[in-house]
């Protein structure tokens, strides 16, 4: 979309194209190529391209084929001004090229080129817009009783694709960079690696006995899977997909969950009611936390403070201090909690309740339930969009996740999954 001035004064109309080369999706990395017409007759002054926050200019880009200079780099990378010295005098079009940029988030963007001609004495100005569209977000869903995951358009709510995993895959999680989605298949003792780009299995890699949970490393290198039968935790290369070290853990280990910075995972012990504090750099136990009764799911705050663990058979959550490793307090809840996961501005946690078929909500600041919302049959697991404006909740015994619009905490939509759905995990 072109912007030109309206000027019934000027004589000559200035104009600007772009052309983002490989597309305009956030996150896209691309060359974007300016070209700016001053005018037909072009005298002594300068031309200026201003780019909009989230774009900066560098001596990579290039101006007319030669690389810019520094002198003609200003606002912190928002600016390009070209002086017209005499062997640029009449010169038709200015093409600048943008290399290698990453698109930022979202949005409209306007990039802008205008000139000062000193003879004539008018300036010329003409604007751009580039719209950046967001990258395709979707929920990952594994259904227990039919080997198969949904995935579902984030955008429109509807199943898109259904792969064919493992038997019973129990949890999935998705690598922070979106390029994998690593489903735990608990009776087949493996994870399918689905690459999300094209929606099919790419690997199988074999774990201990009766794996249960994941999670992923923030760096995307590793993930960590509990083995419930073995008591131990697998530990994968995303680069190898082998196994590169087995951690001995509590007794029937079942949900995990990773620090902020990841330097710490943290594993929910059902059958020894404990959690388990592993150092990643070491891979070495170097804690252990007594809690409730059948610790089963297990989330940590955004900002790294607070780890949130459901004990299932105490109908309790238990609050972890992240810098004493102390329980300090036990909210009560529904009865047999299971998934557990902290909305992104660490306010609210919201809870699964397997036989109140509702989600409790928990204000983070206070450590009580402000609400508790009816959903599906048997809620399993629970995950919030990328905003945290909506929170998506596994039913396992009535094959749906319910929506949930988090402002209200009331259910907006039901969407129809595969058999006995219970992990979910949304992409980045």
């Amino acid at each position: 979309m072109s912007i030109q001035a309206d000027d019934d004064n000027q004589p000559f109309a200035a104009e600007i194209t772009l052309t983002a080369i490989n597309g305009n999706v956030e996150g896209t990395v691309t060359d974007i190529e300016i070209r700016y017409r001053p005018n037909s007759v072009l005298a002594l002054g300068s031309v200026v391209f201003t780019l909009p926050v989230g774009f900066t200019a560098t001596t990579n880009d290039i101006l007319n084929g030669f690389p810019l200079s520094s002198t003609q780099i200003t606002n912190n990378g928002r600016s390009i001004m070209v002086p017209l010295s005499l062997d640029l005098i009449g010169l038709a079009t200015f093409e600048l090229q943008l290399l290698n940029k990453t698109l930022p988030a979202a949005g409209t963007y306007r990039f802008s080129g205008e000139n000062t001609l000193i003879i004539i004495g008018s300036q010329f100005y003409a604007a751009t817009e580039l719209v950046i569209k967001a990258l395709p977000r979707y929920a990952y869903v594994t259904n227990s009783d039919s080997n198969n995951v949904s995935v579902i358009d984030l955008s429109t709510s509807l199943v898109t694709h259904t792969i064919a995993v493992g038997n019973y895959p129990t949890d999935v999680a998705i690598a922070p960079n979106g390029e994998f989605a690593y489903v735990v298949n608990h009776s087949s003792n493996n994870v399918s690696v689905i690459h999300t780009a094209t929606h099919t299995v790419s690997q199988t890699i074999a774990t201990g006995n009766g794996p249960v949970e994941t999670a992923i490393a923030p760096n995307s290198t590793i993930a960590y899977v509990t083995n419930a039968n073995d008591n131990t935790v697998s530990v994968i290369n995303t680069s190898s997909h082998t196994i590169v070290h087995t951690i001995p853990v509590g007794v029937f280990p079942n949900g995990i969950a990773l620090a902020p910075n990841g330097t710490f995972a943290y594993v929910a012990n059902y059958g020894s009611n404990n959690v388990t504090i592993i150092d990643t750099a070491t891979y070495a136990v170097v804690q252990t936390i007594p809690v409730g009764f059948s610790p089963s799911g297990i989330t940590v705050t955004p900002n790294g403070r607070y780890v949130y663990v459901t004990n299932r058979n105490d109908n309790n959550v238990s609050v972890i201090d992240t810098t004493t490793n102390v329980v300090v307090i036990s909210i009560p809840v529904g009865i047999l909690p299971k998934g557990v996961t902290v909305s992104p501005n660490s306010d609210i946690v919201y809870v699964a309740n397997s036989l109140s078929n509702a989600i409790a909500a928990i204000r983070t600041s206070t450590n009580t339930v402000i609400q508790l919302t009816s959903v599906g049959v048997y809620p399993y697991e629970v995950a919030f969009n990328r905003t945290g404006s909506l929170a998506y909740v596994t039913n396992r015994n009535s094959n749906s996740v319910s929506v949930i619009q988090t402002s209200t905490n009331a259910v907006i939509q039901i969407i129809i999954v595969g058999g006995g759905p219970l992990g979910i995990a949304i992409s980045p």
